[in-house]
């Protein structure tokens, strides 16, 4: 379990501890150095907490396992400062927890942070969490927080379209209409029907049967043109490329339109409304966007 506290001077050990790991693990990501604070004594470390607007430590099954900071902008903004995760939480969405808790205490105010380019690992992560690009001085990028669209496109492509891709090239009818809600309504398809789920299900699953029969397989990759979401409800647009392969090796390329509707349902998106068509070119869809590109879809400052 993942719980995130506010810190002052009187936690200066817990800080002090998570700074030198800190330091030690990604010497190059602070303007601190190691050497700069491992022999600092008591109060120099209270003085350090006492100086910043907010320091949040982040806890894993009781463990100190991250930390961040922040301090008041002259414009009013905050800044995010001595982001750090310890390796053995990493990928457990302890960053995720402080960037949100810090995102809640500024409420209103712009938040931004300064990051070293070449820290990829990092970069991802604001991505992630609603951060986007803003200016760029030598190897430090400056980014500012958007809110939380990026967080959810990135639960969309983790929970619909990274697993349809997989459905389809696993040949699992089972794992793909999995991906549906139980009152889908699909429209379009080459044959320009529409149906709920049931009768969807049932020929999907007709039609990979006969696809095994013939030993073919088929793969299907997704671009963008318009994403939009509050988190609860999404509506999709972009072009699909679909490759079936017969048993011989021949190949055949179709694209074509798609526009979907999700909902959140127990916690994961599903698609309710599936539309689709044949009539795209494959100049359609290298325009469109990669499902990982999510700058073009988040609002700006």
């Amino acid at each position: 379990m993942i719980s995130v506290r506010a810190v002052g001077a009187d936690d200066w050990a817990t800080w002090r501890e998570l700074r030198l790991a800190a330091l030690a693990d990604a010497p190059d990501a602070f303007g601190a150095t190691l050497e700069q604070w491992r022999d600092a004594d008591e109060a120099r470390w209270r003085e350090r907490l006492a100086a910043g607007a907010l320091h949040l430590v982040a806890e894993l099954d009781d463990k100190p396992a991250g930390m961040v900071g922040a301090l008041d902008d002259p414009d009013g903004a905050a800044q995010l400062i001595s982001m750090w995760v310890a390796p053995f939480a990493r990928g457990q969405n302890v960053g995720e927890s402080l960037i949100d808790a810090l995102v809640d205490w500024a409420g209103e105010r712009t938040v931004r942070l300064e990051v070293v380019t070449t820290n990829t690992r990092a970069r991802d992560l604001y991505r992630r969490n609603g951060f986007v690009d803003d200016h760029q001085a030598g190897d430090r990028l400056t980014m500012v927080h958007v809110g939380p669209t990026a967080r959810f496109l990135t639960e969309l492509n983790a929970d619909i379209w990274q697993p349809y891709r997989d459905s389809y090239a696993a040949g699992d009818t089972e794992a793909f209409l999995a991906l549906h809600h139980p009152e889908l309504i699909r429209a379009g398809g080459p044959a320009k029907t529409v149906q709920g789920f049931d009768e969807y299900a049932a020929a999907g699953r007709s039609w990979r049967a006969d696809m095994d029969a013939r030993g073919s397989s088929v793969a299907i990759e997704f671009r963008f043109t318009e994403r939009i979401t509050d988190g609860e409800l999404a509506s999709e647009r972009g072009v699909y490329r679909l490759t079936a392969t017969r048993a011989d090796g021949d190949r055949k390329i179709l694209h074509g339109h798609f526009h979907t509707f999700a909902r959140k349902i127990y916690g994961h998106w599903r698609i309710a409304v599936d539309y689709d068509n044949t009539a795209a070119t494959p100049a359609d869809f290298d325009a469109a966007t990669a499902p990982d590109d999510l700058t073009p879809y988040l609002p700006h400052p």
